[in-house]
């Protein structure tokens, strides 16, 4: 039990890790602003969250379980175009796996139920069907490492992703006069907790003097 309780927090940290970022792009990325527009929020939303969680709300009925889900949101809202690379893909389908998981926890008693262990590869755990889900410490060590993957992945590609779309007049060519602009992006993206030193040192080559 204790072992599920674990993975239902991981996985609910990747859930508000994904909510915060889209909400922090969207408040200040134009692009992404116009590509959400469109998308409806509740009235009381609209009546009592603030101007900042606003973006938020358009996620409120958004589940990043799936595949789709997490695709699908991340394009539609930050008007991201074409096909994800096949890292990203990857990283996905290996944290969809440990949501089928979740789900096994949530809604089938801890128990491996059909559709699940089709979707994990029902070859390899035929013989598990119906039975409880016993997440040993190696097999959290695993899930906890794919969900910090996905995070990082997904990091990554949107920084490089909306970074590169910015209009070039957006940027004056030197570190010194694009720091401010710079900073109010990569602030979003940069991993406060493990990193060292302050982001204000960070300098990306196409901005060094």
């Amino acid at each position: 039990m204790q072992g599920q309780l674990v993975l239902l927090g991981v996985i609910a940290a990747v859930e508000s890790y994904l909510r915060t970022l889209l909400r922090k792009i969207i408040s200040i990325d134009e692009l992404s602003q116009d590509a959400s527009y469109k998308r409806d929020i509740s009235f009381g939303a609209a009546v009592h969250l603030h101007k900042d969680m606003m973006p938020e709300a358009i996620l409120e009925r958004v589940s990043f379980i799936s595949k789709d889900s997490i695709t699908g949101t991340i394009k539609e809202c930050l008007g991201i175009k074409g096909h994800s690379p096949s890292y990203v893909e990857a990283s996905i389908d290996d944290y969809v796996k440990i949501c089928h998981l979740r789900h096994c926890a949530v809604h089938r008693f801890g128990r491996l139920g059909a559709s699940n262990a089709l979707a994990l590869g029902i070859q390899d755990h035929r013989e598990l069907l119906e039975k409880p889900l016993l997440l040993d410490y190696l097999s959290l060590q695993t899930a906890i490492s794919i969900s910090t993957n996905l995070v990082k992945t997904i990091n990554n590609f949107l920084f490089n992703e909306i970074i590169s779309r910015l209009p070039d007049h957006t940027w004056q060519g030197t570190y010194t006069k694009d720091k401010k602009q710079f900073l109010l992006y990569y602030r979003i993206f940069a991993d406060s907790v493990s990193s060292t030193g302050s982001t204000a040192e960070v300098k990306s080559p196409e901005f060094i003097e």
